[in-house]
């Protein structure tokens, strides 16, 4: 075949060849820019949808209630997936996340995002679009984890908070299942939870042994003191200290069971076994002193089985044998560290622990036992392992209270009895400055230290005004919550969720 005339012509022909060879060069190189332009829009879409994918199932996986998921945690996702890729951004269209429970793991969340990305010099060449697809995954490895509550149970819980409703003590009891439900996974973790209700003592008798218990221990005592003879005889009343032994004491003759020779198992089981606290560690019973420091030995230091160390042994909170009182009350038992098998369980024992409510607020000895509970170190370090099956336990402390720290210094008319005994008698606690002020130390001292101790601090302050004596033992300002009551339960959960350790799976 012949080639045609003007074939021959062009090839013999040079001029304007170089404008026909840039021409054709042109569109190997529109589409090498045109493709890199293009495909750097797909990568940065991709990139920004992958955040968009990662929040969503984290968001969504954190405001789950345990394993449970419902359209409360699907909405939050969503939300945060919006938040995070703005609606046609870079000129994307038909943007679409979704997110659903891993129907083999029930506490992953598994995440799918995409987006048609519009070409633009690719059109050129007849791609006018492409797809960008992401996957993202989020889980909750709870691990295991030791939970003390240490709950404020004075008498103002009694009262309605200014916003008005049910009592503060009864949106406690319904507030705290959140956190339960908020650690309630089935992924093979265990989650303990113990009780401290704290209010001017504390309640642990049945938690402790016959040798952390005094045997013979000082209480106020007014004494008749008289001189002369017949008409010249006078008398006048003179405080002392008088020794009594647990012969002589109410739980002997009373409170215990009867006359049974002294028994302090009657006193520790009784159901009513609050306690003096013991002096400062170093420190003597006579003179008795308590210093406004907590150190690791106040904590964990226990007396032996010998009975000899007088000094390391608690006293009976005994109301019907100190003279002078006319304040006293016992808050109900603590319980130690335990699973709670259901949020009913769970919500008898804390229905329990809150059934007395009664007496002044010190904050310093529901921490200080609270800390003594959950220390691995101490009283109960046989019942808290740094580990179960090589899996790390986490340790936290959940403080809640309504008011400020409030003691009594007592003035000869008014006298709170306390763990400190009557302090404007006894005058157990040391250093300068207001009593409050000592106790203020005192409980500053037992968060640092437990803090120091790798235990996490979560403070609720529930209706208070003025919070600067309890913020500062959180662990952190995240860590610290206040509530007016009606957001109690959801701040319980939201400390649940915080406990939790949520990770990105992918």
């Amino acid at each position: 075949m012949a080639m045609p005339p003007f074939l021959k012509r062009l090839i013999v022909e040079r001029d304007g060849n170089t404008i026909l060879i840039v021409a054709a060069a042109l569109l190997p190189l529109i589409a090498i820019i045109g493709g890199g332009l293009d495909m750097s829009v797909a990568y940065l879409v991709r990139g920004k949808l992958q955040n968009a994918c990662d929040a969503g199932v984290l968001a969504g996986r954190q405001i789950m209630e345990g394993s449970r998921w419902n359209r409360t945690a699907e909405d939050e996702a969503d939300r945060f997936f919006d938040f995070n890729f703005e609606e046609g951004l870079l000129g994307t269209r038909a943007v679409a996340f979704e997110a659903n429970p891993n129907p083999d793991d029930s506490n992953e969340i598994l995440g799918t995002a995409q987006a048609t990305v519009p070409m633009s010099l690719m059109r050129i060449f007849g791609y006018t679009q492409t797809e960008v697809t992401v996957e993202c995954n989020a889980k909750r490895d709870m691990g295991h984890n030791d939970v003390m509550l240490v709950l404020d149970v004075t008498g103002s819980m009694n009262d309605a908070p200014s916003s008005g409703g049910s009592t503060k003590i009864r949106r406690l009891r319904s507030g705290a299942m959140g956190l339960y439900r908020a650690l309630d996974e089935d992924n093979g973790s265990v989650t303990r939870f113990g009780i401290m209700p704290y209010s001017h003592t504390v309640n642990v008798g049945r938690s402790l042994m016959n040798k952390d218990i005094l045997k013979v221990q000082p209480y106020v005592h007014v004494g008749r003191v008289c001189s002369g003879y017949g008409w010249n005889q006078s008398c006048y009343n003179r405080l002392e200290t008088k020794w009594v032994d647990i012969n002589e004491s109410s739980w002997n003759i009373g409170n215990g069971g009867g006359n049974t020779g002294g028994n302090t198992q009657n006193f520790r089981t009784s159901g009513d076994g609050c306690i003096e606290e013991r002096p400062s560690i170093g420190n003597s019973l006579d003179p008795f002193e308590i210093e406004t420091s907590v150190s690791r030995e106040d904590v964990d230091t226990r007396a032996g089985n010998a009975g000899n160390e007088p000094e390391l042994q608690f006293g009976r909170y005994d109301p019907a044998v100190q003279e002078l009182e006319d304040q006293s009350g016992c808050p109900s038992e603590a319980s130690t560290l335990r699973e709670y098998s259901s949020e009913s369980s769970f919500q008898t024992a804390v229905n329990n622990a809150t059934a007395r409510v009664t007496g002044g607020t010190y904050h310093d000895i529901g921490m200080l036992w609270g800390l003594r509970f959950i220390s691995r170190t101490g009283f109960f370090s046989a019942d808290n392992p740094l580990e179960r099956d090589d899996v790390p336990v986490r340790q936290h402390i959940v403080f809640m209270t309504d008011g400020r720290l409030d003691t009594d210094a007592g003035n000869g008319g008014h006298n709170l009895y306390s763990a400190y005994g009557l302090q404007y008698y006894q005058r157990r606690v040391q250093g300068s400055g207001a009593i409050r002020d000592r106790h203020i130390s005192r409980f500053d001292s037992a968060c640092t230290l437990a803090k120091s101790m790798g235990v996490t601090i979560w403070v609720i302050a529930l209706d208070v005004t003025d919070t600067d004596d309890i913020e500062s033992c959180a662990t952190s300002s995240s860590q610290f919550y206040t509530s007016d009551g009606s957001d109690l339960e959801q701040i319980f959960e939201d400390i649940g969720r915080g406990i939790g350790n949520l990770r990105l799976t992918r």
